[in-house]
């Protein structure tokens, strides 16, 4: 067993009681209950939200790849990889996008784990600009400096890391190491690359951001629409309030599967500050995760078929 392995356990041990505690205080009949109160007709609309999100991420990737891929085979990515990391413990399904970007005819390990570098710096910075919407809709003021501190470092961070020499003096400086100092140096580059491609095009580097906006409002209208789908009917800005919470919380590298109980935590958290019974926003927030993953299962069916053709596609052209 490795140190990193031995390091893990006690997070790992640490998530599934957090989650099996949390689930306990939900009471796990009035989670159920509430699960199977969903209809036909609510599981529609939810899953007709779930594919807009996931048509967004979709597009967004296509612009970080610099249209190296189809919408089609970039949304297949974007849902089989949200699905990996929404089942899997400790952040494993972020390997995901490796392969799913070979069978999309993108490999390369460097590549892969750049675009997710770049996909949640991008995420950081809509999470901080919807930070500052919740606080304007609910009047949360002490949240607006540290999220317009978040945009900024994020912004000078993208700017230097596009633009300033460090990288190039590291490079210099290492070129002729080797080991995990190499591969440092490789993904340092690879992503200062790919920053350097997406700000070169003002209009792409703005239909970035904006999807990446987008993709945060997917999810909280995703969240309402399973809220409505099992009867329950808050109003939309504390709804934005636990999405909000519950993505700071599952940044914590614990490792439950699927960031079960840590992000309910989150979420109830969020609600509770607002005025939402704790022992309901738990119960309803292990109902809509278990809906988000069904959701996501339907459709990381047929895009799992769709990027297996494509691959037996480049497998022909290459013959």
């Amino acid at each position: 067993m490795t140190r990193g392995s031995r390091s893990s356990w006690p997070l790992a041990v640490l998530g599934v009681i957090l989650a099996a505690g949390l689930f306990l205080l939900a009471r796990p009949r009035a989670v159920i209950s509430l699960a199977g109160s969903m209809r036909g007709r609510g599981f529609a609309i939810a899953l007709a939200c779930s594919f807009a999100l996931q048509l967004c991420r979709g597009a967004r990737l296509l612009l970080l790849t610099n249209r190296r891929l189809s919408l089609a085979r970039a949304t297949s990515i974007s849902v089989v990889w949200q699905f990996a990391t929404s089942v899997l413990p400790f952040r494993l399904g972020e390997i995901a996008v490796v392969p799913l970007f070979a069978l999309a005819g993108l490999p390369g390990v460097v590549r892969g784990l750049s675009t997710v570098i770049l996909v949640r710096l991008l995420d950081a910075a809509a999470l901080a600009t919807w930070v500052l919407v919740a606080a304007m809709l609910i009047g949360g003021h002490a949240l607006v400096l540290p999220a317009l501190a978040l945009l900024l470092a994020l912004t000078v961070a993208a700017v230097l890391a596009a633009r300033a020499r460090a990288p190039m003096r590291l490079a210099l400086r290492w070129r002729r190491r080797t080991g995990w100092r190499r591969n440092v140096l490789r993904q340092l580059l690879t992503v200062r690359r790919e920053l350097k491609v997406l700000v070169r095009s003002p209009v792409r580097a703005a239909a970035t951001a904006l999807l990446s906006v987008l993709v945060w409002a997917g999810i909280w209208a995703l969240s309402l629409a399973l809220l409505r789908a099992i009867g329950i009917a808050w109003p939309a800005a504390p709804v934005l309030l636990g999405v909000l919470g519950a993505s700071l919380a599952s940044s914590v590298p614990i490792g439950s599967i699927g960031s079960f109980g840590i992000q309910e935590a989150g979420w109830t958290g969020a609600l509770a500050a607002v005025g939402v019974p704790a022992g309901q926003a738990l119960a309803a927030g292990f109902a809509t995760h278990l809906w988000n993953i069904v959701l996501l299962a339907v459709l990381a069916l047929p895009a799992s078929l769709l990027l297996a053709l494509a691959q037996r596609r480049l497998s022909h052209k290459a013959r």
